[in-house]
């Protein structure tokens, strides 16, 4: 797999979505640098652009157009988030994580903090 960049990530579809939907939300100053170099750091951690990441969790369905979620690949998701806030030591960077796979359609949840 080629090397994931700030640029490669920002300029994904699956990021455009996620940054357009925060927009949409919260207004503009919902969006910021740290949420791409944040975004980016994790896809590094898990060797995955930003699209394959969704694409691994979600599959087309029987009528084509509906969306599947598949519940093995989101729980590896979920897990791969968790040992990613140990290695950064920062629940808001798993946060921004889960975030972009929310706002692409996928559910996630964290564990509870001891």
């Amino acid at each position: 797999m080629a090397e994931i960049d700030s640029a490669d990530v920002r300029n994904a579809e699956s990021t455009r979505r996620w940054l357009s939907s925060r927009q949409d939300l919260w207004g503009a100053s919902a969006n910021n640098d740290t949420l791409i170099e944040t975004l980016t750091r994790f896809c590094q951690f898990a060797g995955k652009s930003p699209d394959e990441m969704v694409d691994d969790c979600l599959r087309p369905g029987k009528a084509g157009e509906t969306l599947t979620l598949r519940t093995r690949a989101r729980r590896q998701y979920m897990d791969l988030i968790e040992l990613f806030e140990g290695a950064v030591r920062s629940r808001p960077q798993g946060n921004i994580a889960r975030s972009f796979l929310i706002h692409n359609g996928i559910a996630m949840n964290p564990g509870i903090l001891p």
